[in-house]
């Protein structure tokens, strides 16, 4: 329903738009010919802005059903389809749905914190989440994830125990489900928290020259916010401008982590590296993830993959021990 009435509405907009823009079509005299066109091309501008901003608290609607307040919308006992993004697959045979939420920018968190799996934001106002909660079988479980890989989603289980997290990449969206024993169904083995956001942080595209990979997600804005380690007095962090600071001659680390990436986008970087004429120091690809080390020009490099959270790990050093824990 959600759906529909926004198109109906974004149409109605546009051809009020169009309409309102009809002067601008009207014939001029040729000395004010370049006053009307600027006129006729800043009033198009602001309708399209009119109608981005339009379209966007469309898109903010609570869906007829649904409750509200402060801390999010929701609805009780549904799984809402037709307002989960597309990264939800449909709902599996058999689970029994608690509810589905909706965290927009202007809703707060009981827990003053702001963050989605790895994923951390300063404010509230930096992102939107989407989530379901469901109780659910060990199979109806391994139903769930793989309807959401087959939706074109990476990644997997990053840590797992008495509370497993499944971590999960693609199509401009991260999703995390968190899953623990059901203690309140005794017919169902799970509890089954999923939360899904397109908040993600533009990738960095390089650090003093070095392109940086291009893949996965960062828990962080590292464009905004960055710091490398100095080694010159112990250790401290210290703040650096991605865009045009440069790496220290010497005692220092850079480190970033690329969540829900792959193996293969370790072996793809390092081959990366390779072609700019990185001199390989050492190299391994084992049951656990890809590891290598290079070097060039003074700069040590490691493009690493942990298998077992999903994350490619690359760094620079001037000295390869600041690259080991």
């Amino acid at each position: 329903m959600k759906k529909i009435l926004a198109i109906l509405l974004a149409a109605m907009m546009v051809f009020a738009l169009a309409a309102c823009g009809g002067d601008a079509d009207k014939p001029s005299d040729s000395k004010n010919d370049d006053t009307a066109a600027s006129q006729a091309e800043s009033k198009g501008n602001g309708n399209l802005s009119d109608l981005d901003s339009a379209l966007s608290q469309i898109e903010q609607l609570i869906p007829e059903g649904w409750d509200e307040n402060n801390y999010g919308a929701y609805i009780y006992n549904v799984w809402d389809s037709d307002f989960l993004p597309d990264c939800f697959p449909e709902a599996p045979d058999g689970i029994k749905v608690d509810q589905t939420t909706f965290k927009d920018y202007k809703h707060d968190t009981m827990s003053g914190g702001y963050a989605v799996g790895p994923l951390n934001y300063e404010k509230k106002e930096d992102y939107r989440e989407y989530g379901v909660f469901f109780y659910a079988t060990k199979a109806q479980l391994d139903a769930f994830t793989a309807a959401v890989e087959a939706k074109g989603m990476n990644g997997g289980i990053t840590e797992e125990g008495e509370w497993t997290h499944y971590n999960y990449f693609g199509n401009g969206w991260f999703m995390e489900i968190f899953v623990r024993d059901s203690i309140s169904e005794e017919n169902y083995e799970y509890s089954v928290s999923v939360s899904a956001t397109d908040s993600l942080f533009a990738l960095p595209k390089s650090i003093d020259g070095i392109p940086l990979p291009q893949c996965g997600m960062t828990e962080s804005d590292y464009n905004k916010n960055y710091t490398i380690q100095d080694f010159t007095n112990g250790y401290e962090d210290v703040d650096f401008n991605l865009s045009s600071d440069k790496l220290p001659a010497e005692h220092y680390a850079a480190w970033f982590n690329y969540h829900c990436a792959t193996n293969q986008d370790a072996i793809d970087y390092a081959i990366q590296l390779k072609d700019l004429g990185w001199e390989v120091e050492w190299e391994s690809d084992g049951e656990d993830g890809y590891r290598c080390c290079l070097k060039k020009d003074g700069v040590y490099a490691i493009s690493n993959y942990y298998d077992y959270d999903c994350i490619l790990e690359v760094a620079f050093s001037d000295m390869v021990e600041n690259l080991s824990y």
